[in-house]
């Protein structure tokens, strides 16, 4: 109904707001995130004949709703929701898509990347990425060229909160990353995994750098050589000092990396496999 009337289903939004908030709360089920993500997207700010109250409304019934998703991610694991996890990062992606400046300084902006960290502990192809696809979105807002839908320029103060952000919680990502290239992601995610990657070399290359020569460390004794460190670590900085144009071959290098060590370890559930079991934990 949403899709096919759209604007025209504004008298209902009320009414359905509160119907689609008790359902997911009480069921469980993505769904209601899925109708969720429709309403965001036909009553947007960018929309023609959408009020600027219908618009604050519909925020603050996703906010509710990601409030809901949060809990239930603090109580139980990833793998015990996998298709939510995939309903809510899409909705995500259209969050930060039309609404970055209420989502970005809002105070769930870190919690649900954190809880996004914690899904890419998952195995399953479609919520990793979902959830990855957020995390790309999410690194894009950190710079002057962010995905967004009318193409207006990113705020400083958008890019100063995303890099306080990254800053904050960029080593564990990266290592989340890395763990799930060598050990647990499907091969149909290592594109956007490594994306997520290349996303964070461009936007804060020198920090970057550190956090994959920490997570290297982390790996088990024995499994990779010093040589192949050197030679990753190495290849790594010669290509930052050569600026960003050599930023994408990077890329290749950890792919290389990552396929290597996967090829040799097929799941090796120490070292970096320990990450797996961080929960995720909200307070709101």
């Amino acid at each position: 109904m949403i899709i096919s009337y759209r604007t025209a289903m504004e008298p209902l939004l009320p009414d359905m707001a509160n119907k689609l908030a008790t359902g997911f709360a009480i069921s469980r089920q993505g769904c209601f995130l899925w109708v969720t993500s429709a309403i965001l997207r036909e009553f947007s700010e960018d929309r023609e004949h959408v009020s600027e109250a219908t618009t604050n409304a519909i925020y603050l019934f996703f906010e509710a709703q990601s409030t809901t998703m949060l809990r239930m991610m603090n109580d139980l694991l990833p793998a015990e929701l996998p298709d939510v996890i995939e309903d809510f990062f899409r909705l995500l992606t259209d969050a930060i898509l039309y609404y970055p400046h209420k989502l970005v300084p809002s105070q769930l902006f870190t919690p649900i990347f954190q809880a996004a960290i914690s899904s890419l502990a998952l195995e399953q192809r479609d919520p990793l990425t979902a959830t990855l696809h957020y995390l790309r979105d999410v690194i894009g807002y950190g710079g002057d060229n962010p995905p967004a839908s009318s193409g207006t320029p990113n705020p400083p103060e958008i890019q100063q909160l995303v890099q306080q952000l990254l800053l904050s919680n960029g080593e564990v990502l990266v290592q989340r990353i890395m763990a799930g290239m060598m050990i647990t992601f499907p091969r149909d995610c290592f594109a956007d995994g490594s994306g997520v990657l290349l996303g964070l070399l461009e936007l804060m290359p020198e920090q970057t750098a550190v956090w994959i020569g920490k997570t290297v460390t982390k790996l088990p004794e024995g499994t990779v050589t010093e040589a192949e460190t050197e030679r990753l670590m190495s290849g790594i900085q010669s290509r930052l000092r050569e600026g960003p144009s050599a930023l994408r071959s990077i890329r290749s290098l950890l792919q290389d990396f990552t396929n290597s060590y996967r090829r040799r370890y097929v799941a090796p559930r120490d070292g970096l496999g320990r990450l797996e079991a961080t929960r995720f934990r909200f307070d709101g």
